[in-house]
């Protein structure tokens, strides 16, 4: 590398670290709060007579450090961690979903004060593809080969003043695609899936959870906006019908910070499960 790139580069460098550390200080003194707006790309550019690439590499300096998170097509926000309860035994209590319009998720986000959103992605996997070190066919107890529909969703919540904008959790929903085959489930939008199973007769009956604390991938790291090595919360529960048939699947990564996981244990003296 030549001296002059490395002066050009060294410059632009300076006015990154510039630019970062005079909104880490407003972060930081109150100026911006937990949920506010940051200056545009374009705004921060014209104040700092630097380029925008040079803006956006400061807040991605800010997002590694978990102080700024970025929001499709609106722009920065100061990050906040919005601690949410899940009681887990109720969360997807097959009675409770029967009166909730949508999804037990976004019934749990409302019921706390919060609004949520989520993108939702459908797609087709086999019955060879692995989740926490089991393979779908193990856990749907299906043969090799057998296709499986996938619900991919990330979700945000925010306070209402501010959208769903805190990224929440990567939630995978996977079902016996014989099973539910040309019903809603398979479409990209949000609905009951308990009570679409229901009509199937299928009904949801009881769940195993496996929890596996970790360090976020990579992946997971950029899509729930994570600095380095952040510890996320692993869930797979698997849904049975009341005669233990399985027939979802849910895979669930979660940050390690901001949540409780609440369960209620009992021990039926018919039951030996």
């Amino acid at each position: 590398m030549s001296p002059v790139s490395r002066g050009r580069d060294a410059a632009l460098g300076d006015i990154k670290s510039r630019i970062a550390d005079r909104l880490r200080q407003g972060i930081a003194a109150g100026t911006y709060r937990p949920g506010d707006p940051l200056p545009s790309t374009n705004e921060l550019a014209a104040d700092e007579d630097a380029a925008p690439m040079t803006v956006r590499a400061a807040y991605a300096m800010l997002i590694s450090e978990g102080l700024v998170i970025s929001v499709p097509r609106k722009g920065f926000f100061v990050r906040e961690t919005l601690a949410m309860t899940w009681h887990m035994n109720a969360w997807q209590d097959p009675r409770r979903l029967e009166k909730v319009p949508l999804d037990g998720w976004t019934a749990d986000v409302e019921a706390a004060g919060f609004v949520g959103r989520q993108t939702i992605e459908v797609r087709m996997v086999t019955a060879d593809h692995c989740i926490g070190g089991h393979t779908l066919g193990e856990l749907l107890d299906l043969p090799a080969g057998e296709p499986v529909a996938v619900r991919g969703r990330v979700r945000f919540i925010g306070r209402p003043e501010n959208g769903g904008t805190e990224p929440e959790s990567i939630a995978d929903s996977y079902y016996p695609y014989a099973l539910i085959r040309d019903t809603a489930i398979t479409r990209p939008e949000s609905v009951n899936t308990a009570a679409i199973l229901t009509e199937l007769g299928a009904a949801l009956h009881h769940y195993d959870d496996e929890l596996i604390p970790r360090l976020a991938t990579q992946a997971e790291a950029q899509q729930l906006q994570l600095p380095p090595s952040t510890a996320v919360l692993e869930i797979i529960r698997s849904g049975y019908t009341s005669e233990g048939r399985p027939v979802l699947i849910q895979h669930m990564i979660r940050p390690g910070q901001g949540s409780r996981f609440i369960y209620h244990v009992s021990y039926p003296e018919t039951d030996e499960r």
